[in-house]
């Protein structure tokens, strides 16, 4: 590297780069004997469902009989501070007033979610209604929502799912209300504004005699819908799918694909979104119970061995498959049943189906006990957040835990697992878990204290705690020095924050360099810190705080990113950022003068690929994008030529 160093010139330029949730009183208890009750005056909440409200907080919807004569259902919303958004004891999701039952939810577009329930208001058999609802408690498809089905047919069963443009989709099991009559899947699809799509009769799928049930539907983001259900054809239950295009056609040909084998009879099964494909999991009984699971092409063509792959050679029982997306590839839970152990593992796979951690799995702890009712989520980092039921003491009744995995498969807390609700020998049951984005997880469930069933709501932290404290962190330039601020929520454990900085190297590593110490007095609910660091060094700088409570607990927050420049007069250029990337990043780079600028980018064999070429840039911070599209993953290098000035870095590509 070469550089010559002309006359001083002031200029100071800043990009901050850093997102945080906005300041606020949290109200979520850092007890996880206590939790934090969603309605107070539930009388015995039961088929209780929730999803994301698409910013770190909850939609919660529950079957109760609070006034005393029949079942209705109710919905409430809890913020990602913790905070009821509105009545203390939920809202009635439709104006009329017969029986309802059985409500099953999915997250719809801004910030709202859609529920669907069984209604017996105009027919003893019962009718789908559907509702959409706001953050703020407001009934978007009307007081008495919209009725799906209609007609006598028994309704036995019933899925739903939403699209990224907010249309509903919707599927259940139809029969004919005679002895000898037919059973068919039919498929409806809500516009966001709740009308029919398809048509007022939806799309049918294999209308016959043969009973059908289990259906699940999950949208395909393209305006259509991949629809499954288990069917009895030769005394056996076997796995079906069909694809609705987005004008409501059958696309997987005239017949249905079958996606399990017919020598074994489908328990259950579990779908999830990967990609543009569908993943399947399913429990079958042979002498023990144990699952296949199977990669679907949009296609509707198995990406697998035919009839799915042994997801684990484990002994016992395998059930209860749960799966999600992470890190592009496919993350499966299930129950393993040996003996009167219940324990739950995990197990990453590829596109391929090959396991990518421990072949037979990892479970989620190492304390033996009696696990289910597992739930996960991702982490927005390529692992996921997990919660689970877990009788291991001498209480009656299990407790709930929880426990983070990293995308290489390593427990992030506790060997133990993470206590989520812990009142003491109360009943517990109907677990959810809503994701709540890179801050961490929502757990919602039912739990039986002083005689009174209530739905309680615990946040978990992404680092494992129960109270966010650092909930915002800003650098900012004053003079020649960079301000730190940041504010910390419920802080009364005289903390110690320590101010790092690091300078990220070429190769994407960073060492963390402690620079300052603030103490904290304990003494506010919310308290506001500030440090002033004068970097001896210039370029791209990185800022985090730790902090260390009473107990000794430590706690890290985000980084903070800022480009210093400081009285410079030289050329400075920046590390691309981010480095690794897999399709794109940003260089950056500081002219004291307007000059004229070659920039070559050369592979790790030292082969020219891309040039800019003498082209003329203005003085002070200047960016380019720099496009991975048709580059292999590997190691590659780019070199900055401005007058004498030159520089050469390294960037790194991914998958």
């Amino acid at each position: 590297m070469f550089h010559n160093k002309g006359k001083l010139e002031s200029l100071l330029t800043v990009i901050f780069i850093f997102v945080l949730a906005p300041i606020s009183l949290s109200q979520w208890v850092s007890d996880p004997s206590e939790n934090t009750s969603l309605a107070i005056e539930t009388v015995d909440p039961i088929n209780i469902s929730a999803v994301s409200d698409g910013n770190d907080g909850a939609f919660v919807f529950w079957q109760d009989n609070k006034f005393g004569f029949q079942d209705e259902i109710f919905f409430s919303h809890v913020d990602e501070g913790g905070r009821i958004s509105f009545k203390a004891d939920g809202k009635k999701i439709i104006a009329l007033s017969g029986q309802e039952e059985d409500p099953i939810s999915t997250a719809s577009i801004h910030n709202s979610a859609v529920v669907i329930w069984k209604d017996f208001t105009r027919s003893k058999e019962g009718n789908l209604f559907a509702q959409r609802v706001r953050r703020n408690g407001a009934l978007i498809w009307t007081n008495n929502g919209i009725e799906v089905s209609t007609g006598k047919d028994e309704i036995s069963d019933y899925s739903a799912n939403s699209d990224l443009a907010g249309n509903t989709f919707i599927s259940y099991v139809s029969k004919e209300p005679s002895i000898t009559g037919d059973y068919k899947i039919v498929v409806k699809k809500l516009s966001p504004e709740g009308k029919e799509v398809f048509n007022l009769n939806g799309v049918s799928l294999n209308k016959s005699r043969i009973k059908k049930n289990m259906t699940s539907v999950i949208a395909d983001n393209e305006g259509g819908v991949f629809v499954f259900w288990l069917e009895v054809i030769s005394e056996r239950v076997i796995l079906f799918g069909q694809h609705i295009s987005r004008d409501g056609k059958e696309t997987w040909s005239n017949k249905p694909v079958e996606i399990s084998s017919k020598v074994h009879n489908v328990l259950n099964y579990f779908i999830s979104k990967i990609g543009t494909s569908v993943y399947v999991a399913w429990q079958i009984q042979r002498m023990d119970r144990v699952i296949y699971h199977q990669l679907i092409s949009d296609k509707g063509i198995p990406q697998w061995i035919p009839g799915g792959k042994l997801i684990t050679n484990l002994r016992g029982n395998q059930v209860n498959p749960v799966a999600v997306e992470a890190d592009s590839a496919i993350v499966l839970s299930w129950t393993n049943e040996n003996g009167k152990d219940k324990e739950i593992y995990l197990q990453k796979f590829d596109r391929h189906g090959r396991p990518m951690w421990k072949k037979s799995g990892i479970p989620v702890t190492n304390y033996r006990s009696i696990q289910f009712g597992q739930r996960l989520v991702g982490d927005s980092k390529g692992g996921i957040i997990l919660a689970w039921i877990d009788s291991r003491n001498d209480s009656t009744y299990a407790d709930i835990y929880s426990q983070h995995i990293d995308k290489n498969g390593k427990l992030l807390w506790k060997q133990h697992g993470l206590a989520v609700a812990t009142n003491f020998n109360t009943p517990k049951s109907y677990l959810n878990l809503v994701s709540a984005g890179v801050s961490g997880a929502i757990a919602i469930f039912r739990n039986r204290r002083n005689s009174t069933n209530k739905i309680y709501v615990q946040k978990i932290f992404s680092d494992g705690t129960y109270v966010s404290r650092i909930s915002k962190l800003n650098v900012g330039v004053q003079n020649d020095s960079i301000e730190i601020a940041w504010n910390v929520a419920n802080d009364r454990t005289n903390s110690v924050y320590n101010i790092e900085r690091a300078v990220e190297s070429d190769t994407g590593s960073m060492t963390w360099k402690d620079v300052g110490t603030v103490r904290s007095t304990g003494t506010k609910d919310n308290n506001t810190f500030q440090y002033f660091d004068i970097p001896d060094t210039t370029g791209t700088l990185y800022y985090r705080i730790q902090q260390i409570d009473g107990l000794g607990d430590i706690q890290l927050s985000d980084i903070a990113r800022i480009n210093y420049f400081g009285e410079s007069s030289d050329i400075i250029i920046m590390q691309n950022s981010p480095n690794p990337f897999s399709d794109s990043t940003e260089i950056s780079f500081y002219l004291p003068k307007k000059s004229r600028v070659s920039i070559e980018f050369y592979d790790g064999h030292v082969t020219l690929i891309r040039r800019i070429e003498d082209k003329t840039f203005a003085a002070g911070e200047n960016h380019i994008m720099f496009s991975a599209i048709g580059l292999k993953p590997g190691i590659y290098f780019y070199r900055f030529m401005a007058d004498d000035f030159v520089d050469v870095k390294r960037m790194i590509i991914t998958n």
